[in-house]
């Protein structure tokens, strides 16, 4: 777990992240490294829109990429959107391999070292576990390795936490040790970790907005400020800039909450169980289905040919049931479903109405 951390609130986890973008993003430095932010496809599309914002980009505001993710090519297509790469993924799993061969070709200028490369630098990595939009939970032992790989390569890891209660499989739990000091969710202690969380999904506070983010506060071994401690005091002129700081009624209700504990949390998520295989059983047609042991998301993969956007709006018109289109989060011919929106017995009657729609609306 994190010791004494520099602690920031934010309104929302929305907010921390384009703390984060602001702060760590650079346009240009002093030497010639342009800053780009690493995110995985299918993605948060706040994460891309927050780089869009602070970056630019010919395709500001379109997608971040295209469907060829993985190819050699134009850095996977993702040059529409300046200081942004998009990777790719299996089965929700972020590709290791594809992010180590970037940060190999994306290292930063460094005149103190000697190192010379394309100045392309990748400056920092995102992950949201458990996932949103995929629904999957990461295992800690993938969580482990990718802290061990971007600390190598000095890069910052911002991990957004907000549905940490909601680690449907328990995938992030050590194996094999009855440790009861153990955490549950891993939060890593490393200079290069900045930490995202909120209050609006695990305590259902969505509208209070507040969210808070959490930087290392870790001195060398001569006790020279470390790398949180810098980066944090950068980010609060962000902080004063953007927002100054969340309301102080939103404030005294979070730390309600807080004091009121997780049990309450806890239960609450158990009772997700009945919407989320309900909805699991809807997409059972489908070719492909991801997700669904972590956060409140299942996605599914529309028949070849299936135009994601039109379809949601035609579950929306003819069958009163929302999702979103794949296309949002970069991964088109997909769509993802919510099951935390409506109690049990009525998740029971959406998931029958998307089977339905799904069944006559793909049908050739």
């Amino acid at each position: 777990g994190l010791r004494d951390p520099h602690v920031m609130v934010t309104s929302g986890a929305n907010q921390a992240f384009v703390n984060c973008v602001m702060t760590l993003l650079d346009e240009d430095d002093q030497e010639g490294n342009i800053s780009k932010c690493v995110v995985f496809e299918p993605y948060y599309f706040n994460h891309v829109m927050a780089v869009q914002t602070a970056r630019g980009g010919s395709g500001c505001g379109g997608m971040a990429s295209n469907p060829t993710t993985g190819g050699d090519d134009d850095d996977d297509a993702t040059s529409f959107v300046e200081g942004l790469l998009v990777g790719p993924t299996t089965k929700g799993v972020p590709d290791l391999e594809w992010l180590k061969s970037r940060l190999d070709g994306n290292k930063y200028n460094d005149s103190d070292s000697g190192t010379t490369t394309s100045g392309n630098a990748i400056r920092m990595v995102t992950l949201v576990n458990p996932g949103n939009p995929t629904g999957v939970s990461l295992s800690r032992e993938f969580l482990e390795e990718i802290t061990q790989l971007t600390k190598e390569y000095g890069v910052w890891l911002v991990m957004d936490n907000t549905y940490e209660h909601f680690d449907v499989e328990e995938k992030n739990k050590l194996s094999n040790t009855n440790d009861i000091t153990t955490p549950d969710f891993p939060c890593f202690d490393e200079e290069h970790v900045i930490n995202i969380f909120s209050f609006s999904k695990g305590y259902a506070m969505a509208g209070f907005r507040v969210g808070y983010v959490a930087l290392s506060s870790k001195k060398s071994n001569d006790n020279v400020e470390g790398r949180g401690t810098r980066a944090y005091e950068q980010m609060l002129k962000v902080q004063d800039t953007i927002a100054i700081c969340t309301s102080r009624i939103s404030q005294m209700a979070a730390l309600g909450a807080l004091r009121a504990g997780r049990e309450w949390v806890h239960e609450q998520v158990r009772t997700l169980d009945t919407g989320r295989k309900a909805i699991l059983g809807a997409l059972s047609s489908l070719e492909d289905v991801i997700g669904g042991n972590g956060a409140m998301y299942v996605m599914g993969k529309l028949p070849e040919g299936v135009n994601d956007q039109e379809f949601a709006s035609s579950l929306v018109e003819h069958y009163g049931v929302a999702v979103i289109p794949g296309s949002f989060c970069g991964l088109p011919g997909w769509i993802r479903v919510c099951y935390s929106n409506l109690p049990p017995e009525d998740c029971k009657i959406a998931a029958a109405r998307l089977e339905k729609g799904i069944l006559e609306l793909t049908a050739k």
